[in-house]
């Protein structure tokens, strides 16, 4: 179990723990805050991604991107006692959140190295000192046989690895995976003739989304096979017929004629072996002509009145 605020203030009063510099306004119920320190690093604006936030003051962190602060208290942990520790819900609402070890071992002597990823679109700012870790210890029923050793142990400073793990993201952040959707958005929609037949496909037939679940899993099914013919992703060659317009619009007519099923624009192209483009706009005109229902089972409406 955790030690409470009174345990905690009794091992720090009797030298076993160190937490320095000590804030009585940092300790919790049963944990402490720890605090942003002097050394951080983030996304540089120049070469460097070191900041020293005692002449800086502000730590901004870029949207999508990593940072790493090392915490203004140094512990001292003995060796019937671990630590485990993670990012303030505050900053989680703010969408920072904290990449961290498992526990801080018995021995341990130092600051914390803590790595941060802003997971919003929005730059975040941190202040020095400000609290943005919670530390919780925990007392060993029997103490470890030694102390801590790894390579954190007493360390102030950054790596070279700790450094080119934040460069690797210098124009290299999720922020360019958000861009590349949207052109990619950008692109699709500037395929002349099969975007707008895209779009007015999908207003046109909105409402009988709702009619039944087959009908909603059939037109799913539809809309897949026309983003995959605009991105030019068909799932399997179909050997396409060259049939002149009008014979290719009667045969059209004459498969919806006899299916006693619904047909889709998709179904109509497998069919007839005919390119799905052509077919859209065969479609089209024969519903615009009352000849045939796309989405529905064929219901021959014969000619307009008034129609030459």
């Amino acid at each position: 179990m955790p030690l409470s605020n009174v345990e905690i203030r009794r091992e720090l009063d009797e030298g076993n723990i160190s937490i320095s510099p000590f804030d009585p306004d940092m300790l919790q119920p049963a944990s402490y805050d720890m605090r942003i320190g002097r050394i951080a690093a983030t996304v540089p604006k120049d070469s460097d991604p070191r900041v020293d936030l005692e002449k800086d003051h502000v730590l901004v962190i870029p949207g999508y991107a990593p940072a790493i602060i090392w915490t203004l208290e140094e512990l001292k942990l003995p060796l019937n006692m671990v630590g485990h520790f993670g990012v303030k819900s505050s900053l989680s609402r703010r969408g920072l959140f904290a990449s961290v070890g498992l526990q801080i071992d018995p021995g341990f002597e130092g600051p914390l190295s803590v790595s941060l990823m802003n997971m919003t679109p929005n730059a975040a700012a941190l202040n020095y000192r400000d609290s943005f870790v919670t530390l919780e210890l925990v007392r060993l029923t029997v103490p470890a046989s030694e102390a801590y050793s790894g390579e954190f142990q007493r360390r102030k400073s950054f790596t070279a690895q700790e450094l080119e793990s934040v460069l690797g993201y210098k124009g290299h952040g999720l922020t360019d995976v958000v861009e590349g959707f949207a052109e990619i958005k950008q692109a699709i929609g500037s395929i002349a003739g099969l975007s707008t037949k895209f779009d007015d496909f999908l207003a046109s037939y909105a409402k009988q989304n709702t009619e039944s679940g087959e009908f909603n899993r059939s037109l799913l099914r539809e809309m897949k096979t026309l983003v995959d013919h605009i991105l030019g992703e068909r799932v399997q060659t179909v050997v396409l017929r060259s049939v002149p317009r009008e014979e290719a619009k009667q045969e059209i007519l004459d498969l919806y004629k006899k299916s006693k099923t619904s047909l889709f624009y998709s179904d109509v192209a497998t069919r007839l072996a005919l390119d799905l483009e052509v077919v859209l706009e065969l479609c089209n005109e024969l519903e615009n002509e009352g000849e045939i229902g796309v989405l529905n089972q064929h219901e021959p409406k014969g000619p307009k009145t008034g129609r030459n």
